[in-house]
């Protein structure tokens, strides 16, 4: 009986109002902290790569639709590669509805010295991603 009354004789104490606005900043402060750790962990997913529908029209290449806007001519590259994989050159833009992005209706003239009759497969990339491909059968 001895030993515990060594704790009863100073009373001194922390008073529960007090008490109580401790355990809610701690409360705050560890839900805070679970908060930024998971909203960390969540982020923004991963990007879309944009879809571009292209069809060959007569002796051109016409953009027929683009999924996404805003992706603008001069970060897309358009190849044309023959038959047995060789690179043969890059088209030349003419954006149609001037607005200086990809859109349904622009077309895309082939490099010159293409053979006629060869058929070339036309890849459209955007930020190394291939965003658009179709094939083209020179005239």
């Amino acid at each position: 009986m001895k030993a515990n009354r060594k704790f009863v004789n100073g009373e001194e104490a922390v008073s529960a109002v007090i008490g109580v606005i401790l355990m809610v900043a701690i409360t705050v402060a560890i839900a805070a902290t679970v908060y930024i750790y998971v909203s960390g962990m969540l982020g923004a997913g991963p990007a879309r790569t944009p879809v571009v529908a292209l069809i060959q029209s007569q002796d051109y290449i016409s953009v027929q639709s683009c999924d996404t806007s805003g992706i603008s001519y001069d970060s897309v590259n358009v190849t044309f590669v023959n038959s047995t994989g060789g690179d043969v050159g890059d088209g030349s833009y003419n954006d149609v509805d001037g607005d200086g992005y990809v859109s349904g209706g622009d077309t895309i003239t082939p490099p010159s010295g293409l053979t006629s009759g060869e058929t070339y497969t036309v890849t459209m990339t955007y930020q190394g991603d291939a965003i658009g491909t179709c094939k083209f059968v020179a005239p």
